[in-house]
């Protein structure tokens, strides 16, 4: 191959400087030219697509590392490519440190990646971090391997584990590309996560557009080939939504929006602290709400916390560390036959009446916050309901909840809490709640995205039950609640069906 010749400084582990040409040279030499390559295959994809990148950059011959780029997949893999351009609310600055601080980027799209680690580079993608040639366009900033988990919120899908480099590199002023491609292409890299799937070269394209960003990103990956055509997740299964290029945009601009909500209802105590402080404590309070219901839908909820008692049908699972009244989790995925907007619709009321079910007979609970974003994409709410009056106070359930959605998925996932921790985290500003998640995840059914005439749901609740029943009696009993809400949803979404269907007869 015809390269460019490329120099550096090799040391030794020992500060003892080695001469040119050694063995480590050559290794830098050939790691610095799969990123190129990675670099070039990601910019000439984007020509490809006919995105705002108009030409391929001129990095010298290195046709030939692109092509192992393009192999045909391993064995029981499979391909899933696809690109997409949009613009992001956030400052150029914001979205590549967003990409490149790992803790951030999990953060931002908690919704999709479940687990990440990311490891400073050692050996000789050490020595190629920061000896990369002098010339400021030509340096890789930032390179790190990171090993991720990405979520569908279904617990019979597998979890789809990654290990791949991602480094940043500018492409002209206000324009830098932030570039992954797997560690299985460099001979030198060993992997300490047990893979399932392959990055081939993906990335991001930023471009500067006053205080927003214009992006464009492309999703290359090769994935476990699933041949599924008669079970109920085929659809998801078979199509390229879940982790497309379409929905990683959507779900970047979702924390932006979260940030910028607005109160439409807000009846609180005169000694609560300043509307701005509540919204940060609402903020924060169902980030962590929503991060505990991914944790149990998971393939393999925490074996440290929750033992596993039944898989069949409905998942069962029984708090660990529970004291006293044991805990319990059920966990199952159901098909509504509706789109998934209105299966959305339809759940954000009936989840808060499932939190109250109890309290049927009592009047109907009041509506104390409602903090809601811009476009209707996330909405938070604090309902809350009388339980005891005395001559000298009101006693007050609550029930917090936060219904969202993006291009691909929602959520409606809400927890009791009690006078005393609403009163501490929006009074005090103190997030040290005692959440309880009951909520649901709602994914379409079928390649047609939110178009499609199905959904998958997934539920997942706690109860407490008590310490000395029989683990045959617990399962039982769980088994019986899932059937009854999952029934009460099915009926009640019926006649809904019904009555709409009488109504535009």
């Amino acid at each position: 191959m015809d390269m460019e010749p490329v120099f550096y400084e090799a040391s030794s582990s020992n500060g003892i400087e080695e001469p040119k040409g050694v063995p480590k040279f050559l290794e830098m030499q050939e790691c610095y030219n799969i990123c190129m390559a990675a670099y070039k295959e990601v910019m000439t994809m984007a020509v490809k697509a006919n995105t705002w990148v108009v030409e391929v950059p001129l990095l010298g011959s290195i046709e030939e590392l692109q092509q192992m780029f393009r192999a045909p997949p391993s064995p029981g893999m499979e391909i899933e490519y696809s690109i997409d351009s949009g613009v992001v609310p956030f400052k150029l600055e914001t979205v590549v440190a967003a990409m490149t601080n790992v803790d951030e980027w999990a953060s931002a799209l908690s919704n999709i990646v479940h687990h990440r680690t990311d490891e400073v580079p050692s050996g000789v993608m050490s020595n190629l971090a920061c000896n990369t040639p002098p010339h400021t366009r030509d340096n890789f900033k930032g390179v790190k391997t990171i090993n991720a988990e990405l979520l569908l919120p279904m617990p019979c899908m597998p979890t789809r584990k990654f290990s791949f480099v991602r480094f940043l590199r500018q492409v002209i002023p206000d324009v830098w590309a932030v570039v992954d491609v797997s560690t299985d292409y460099f001979p030198h890299i060993d992997s300490t996560l047990k893979v399932n799937c392959k990055r081939r070269p993906s990335g991001v394209i930023i471009r500067r557009r006053d205080d927003h960003s214009e992006v464009i990103w492309i999703e290359n990956m090769e994935v476990q080939k699933c041949n599924v055509q008669d079970s109920i997740y085929s659809g998801v299964i078979n199509s390229n939504l879940a982790f497309g290029a379409k929905r990683w945009i959507s779900t970047l601009s979702t924390k932006e929006k979260r940030i910028e909500s607005r109160f439409v209802t807000l009846r609180l105590p005169n000694n609560f602290s300043q509307a701005f402080s509540v919204r940060v404590a609402l903020l924060t309070l169902t980030r962590r709400l929503k991060k505990a219901y991914l944790n149990y839908i998971t393939e393999h909820p925490d074996e440290t916390k929750w033992d596993l008692l039944s898989d069949t049908g409905v998942q069962i699972l029984k708090d660990a560390d529970a004291e006293g009244k044991d805990n319990y989790m059920a966990v199952t995925t159901f098909r509504v036959k509706a789109t998934p907007s209105t299966v959305f619709n339809f759940l954000v009321k009936r989840t808060r009446e499932l939190q109250w079910s109890h309290l049927e007979e009592m009047e109907e609970p009041e509506e104390v916050i409602t903090l809601v974003t811009d476009d209707d994409s996330n909405c938070i709410t604090l309902h809350a309901k009388s339980v005891m009056q005395t001559e000298s106070a009101e006693n007050f359930e609550y029930v917090l909840q936060e219904a969202s959605r993006d291009e691909f998925c929602s959520f409606i996932i809400a927890s009791p809490i009690s006078q005393s921790e609403v009163n501490s985290a929006l009074g005090l500003g103190k997030s040290s709640c005692a959440l309880r998640p009951f909520g649901f995840s709602i994914i379409p059914d079928g390649s047609r995205g939110l178009l499609s005439g199905a959904s998958l749901v997934t539920m997942a609740f706690q109860r407490e039950l008590d310490a000395d029943l029989e683990t045959s009696e617990v399962i039982e009993g769980m088994s019986n609640h899932v059937s009854d809400i999952v029934g009460a949803i099915n009926e009640a979404y019926s006649a809904v069906t019904v009555g709409e269907e009488a109504t535009e007869l």
